[in-house]
């Protein structure tokens, strides 16, 4: 599954992509697939301003960093993500094949250019079976 449409900026998503409330912003929703069942389902948002060329579908057949590159001239060097536990919704449920009121893993990632500018912001729901999460921690 890939959609996009071009949306009015909400109030969260234009303080996750650090632009005015009501500006036009690109949302691609994709559902990945592991073993042919659903696995990932991702909403990435652009900053309208900042795609330079033409997109099609196929565009976000590929991983997104591919049409950052092709049609925003843009490179993401690094992400601040918030892991949390989140509930199967209706949405959710419809996409992924699982039960609302589920437990699933939601990210949410704003990705920066190697300057600090913002670059996209995605919210990315995991499938538990899936994934394994590790993390290291390093006191300083």
């Amino acid at each position: 599954f890939i959609d996009f449409q071009e949306e009015k900026a909400s109030s969260y998503l234009a303080g996750k992509l650090g632009i005015s409330e009501g500006e036009v912003i690109l949302k691609v929703s994709r559902v990945l697939s592991a073993d042919g069942r659903p696995a990932i389902y991702c909403e990435d948002y652009f900053d309208k301003k900042l795609i330079r060329e033409a997109y099609t579908m196929k565009d976000f057949e590929l991983p997104i960093f591919h049409f950052i590159k092709k049609c925003c001239y843009l490179e993401a060097h690094l992400d601040l993500t918030q892991l949390r536990a989140a509930l199967v919704d209706e949405k959710l449920s419809n996409h992924l094949n699982l039960e609302i009121g589920s437990p699933i893993l939601n990210m949410e990632e704003v990705d920066y250019d190697l300057y600090g500018n913002i670059v996209f912001y995605s919210s990315q729901y995991f499938v538990g079976e899936f994934f394994e999460q590790t993390v290291l921690r390093k006191k300083l």
